[in-house]
């Protein structure tokens, strides 16, 4: 018998299985079959992790920082923050105050979503490639960016053009300068 045939004659029989049988055989498996997790590539494991999960009640804070701790990923990185709600409304209200702390490290996307506020009328932020640093002076009228540098160059962003022009970019605020 081939290996094919070998794996459908044994999914034939756990097919025939009960939910409680089924569940039992897979966990001892998980937890027990040495070769298993040697046998899965990085994709299949990302798989797994991807769809075990039954809905979205299942994704908690808890759940995702003990992941984060499990594979010795800080919940902070470079590419993300990982907030308690709380702790997430807190700082926003402080920055729709005008509290922003100094420093302020936001990607493209929030960003965007900073200049848009109602209450923002201009960001100063910098981006660093090495040992460049480029301050930009931002404003919106909510359906373009306005975007001066230091060489005084203005440029009139289309916002999905901004997006595209800065992906996997971290912007450092400088300063924030609200209406009111």
């Amino acid at each position: 018998m081939n290996e094919k045939n070998k794996v459908g004659y044994i999914v034939s029989l756990i097919e025939k299985l009960e939910p409680k049988e089924i569940r039992e055989i897979f966990m001892t498996l998980w937890r027990n079959a040495d070769g298993l997790s040697e046998g899965l590539t990085a994709d299949d494991c990302i798989e797994i992790f991807a769809s075990a999960l039954k809905g979205s009640s299942d994704f908690t804070y808890d759940l995702l920082k003990d992941t984060c701790h499990d594979y010795g990923v800080g919940t902070m990185t470079e590419t993300f923050a990982l907030l308690p709600r709380e702790t997430y409304d807190k700082l926003f209200s402080e920055c729709l105050k005008g509290g922003i702390p100094p420093e302020t490290r936001l990607d493209t996307d929030a960003l965007i979503n900073l200049i848009m506020l109602e209450k923002v009328s201009n960001v100063e932020a910098s981006i660093r490639k090495g040992c460049l640093k480029a301050t930009h002076f931002m404003g919106s009228d909510k359906k373009y960016i306005y975007d001066s540098g230091i060489d005084d160059e203005e440029i009139l962003w289309e916002i999905d053009d901004f997006r595209a022009n800065y992906p996997k970019t971290w912007w450092t605020v400088e300063q924030v300068i609200y209406s009111y």
